[in-house]
């Protein structure tokens, strides 16, 4: 679940909700965890919102004056089966429940909501569109997200020099190939030489911060990022860079 939060603070979400002080209570708690969050007070609104924002996920209740929850799903499930769609609702009646079933609904929550109960269901309904969230885990706790183009650690965000930044996004977009100096020199001083303590110092930067395996050196070639999967099994061949 942690990669899925993480790549969520790229993420937009449309929240509808009549009663204004859950809506205002929820659109700071979904503030925390996404990028940017709209809101509406009735399904009207609601669809006018998912029209000109085209959000990521879209949390609606049931029960909303001038459009209910259901109407809401189906106006949008009428083109769009790809937007995850989670349906808030404090009533069990099961003729509603199947209704919400067969226009494709992504999940549930009850009212009162619970922040854990919250964060799951989100999690579980962004599963089928995960591929497209860009995220790459280089090693336990550690990802990098594609989309901002950020690194977090157990959560919290690392900060990179603009050079140390342009390494490892080339190491990442090349991470199943060894990378000549040569290679990281065109790439980073395309018009100016560079010495090989350079690369050698700025990869060792690298390293303080995340961690003295996350780059390797090949033997007689260049450098390698040393993938989460590398990790329990490294080659003969592969020795940390000193």
């Amino acid at each position: 679940m942690t990669n899925t939060l993480l790549a969520l603070k790229n993420k937009t979400v449309l929240f509808a909700e009549d009663d204004d002080v859950m809506r205002e209570q929820t659109a700071e708690i979904l503030s925390m965890i996404f990028k940017q969050v709209y809101t509406a007070r009735d399904g009207e609104e609601a669809y006018e919102r998912y029209e000109d924002e085209r959000p990521d996920i879209i949390i609606t209740d049931i029960k909303m004056p001038r459009k209910d929850g259901l109407k809401l799903i189906k106006q949008i499930r009428q083109k769009d089966y790809t937007t995850p769609i989670i349906l808030l609702t404090s009533f069990t009646d099961p003729s509603m429940l199947i209704d919400a079933a067969n226009l494709s609904v992504d999940g549930y929550l009850l009212k009162p909501i619970e922040f854990e109960q919250l964060t799951l269901t989100i999690c579980t309904a962004m599963q089928r569109i995960q591929k497209g969230l860009g995220l790459i885990k280089l090693r336990e706790d550690l990802f990098y997200n594609i989309g901002t183009k950020e690194i977090y650690y157990k959560g919290n965000y690392i900060s990179l020099g603009s050079k140390e930044h342009e390494l490892l996004e080339l190491f990442i977009k090349n991470r199943h190939l060894t990378l000549t100096k040569e290679d990281i020199a065109t790439h980073l001083w395309p018009f100016d030489p560079i010495c090989d303590s350079a690369i050698k110092n700025l990869i060792l930067r690298i390293r303080k911060k995340l961690g003295d395996d996350i780059i390797l050196s090949v033997r007689s070639i260049g450098y390698r990022l040393n993938t989460y999967d590398e990790i329990k099994d490294l080659s003969d061949t592969l020795h940390p860079i000193d």
